[in-house]
């Protein structure tokens, strides 16, 4: 079990996190761990203080919310987008965002992709991150891009279970998330996939 109490240690390591995360509009993390993400998600928003637009896709940290395994915060909104209603809360969030500096949380993007069953999703997923990214930047705003991924023959980060290939994108910081012992260490990897960094935040 990963210990959920935060000590000076794991607050100087989540410290580390938010310096990386702030260096780009657009951020994103991949694990293969369910629960090590939203353990480490749930320790991010624990620091943020500006207004965290969070997209449950997979409904995991809602559902921890929910049982109160994990607190809720009073700056926290959460949405569990549908097909459906998507256009109407990509609408909403785009507007809040332009509002007030805000941190976005698209959780995850194998949840976004489920959303739809065109046949080039990928590009249209691209799309609505880049646009999310775009609107973002006006208001000196973040986005969080997360990702259940594996590696694949050592060369690609693919998208768990599906094997799509993550979002690429350059400009954004990547961290990849793994449980080590007790605790939860994050290495930033740079564009080539080699580790800049790896900061032990819990």
């Amino acid at each position: 079990m990963l210990d959920k109490n935060p000590d000076q240690h794991s607050l100087i390591g989540l410290h580390g996190v938010k310096k990386y995360l702030e260096k780009n509009a657009l951020n994103s993390i991949l694990c293969n761990e369910p629960f090590v993400k939203a353990v480490f998600l749930a320790k991010l928003i624990e620091q943020i203080d500006v207004p965290i637009l969070y997209l449950d896709f997979d409904l995991l940290y809602s559902g921890y919310v929910n049982a109160e395994m994990l607190p809720r915060k009073v700056n926290v909104s959460l949405f569990s987008p549908l097909k459906n209603d998507w256009n109407q809360v990509l609408k909403k969030i785009l507007m809040m965002v332009l509002k007030e500096k805000s941190f976005v949380i698209i959780d995850s993007l194998n949840g976004l992709y489920n959303l739809f069953d065109y046949k080039d999703v990928g590009r249209l997923v691209n799309a609505y991150v880049m646009l999310l990214t775009f609107v973002a930047k006006e208001s000196d705003s973040s986005v969080l891009v997360v990702n259940m991924a594996r590696k694949k023959d050592e060369e690609e980060w693919v998208l768990s279970p599906s094997g799509r290939r993550v979002v690429d994108a350059k400009i954004m910081t990547n961290l990849y998330l793994k449980k080590q012992n007790s605790g939860i260490v994050v290495d930033i990897t740079r564009a080539d996939e080699s580790v800049a960094d790896s900061i032990k935040v819990i």
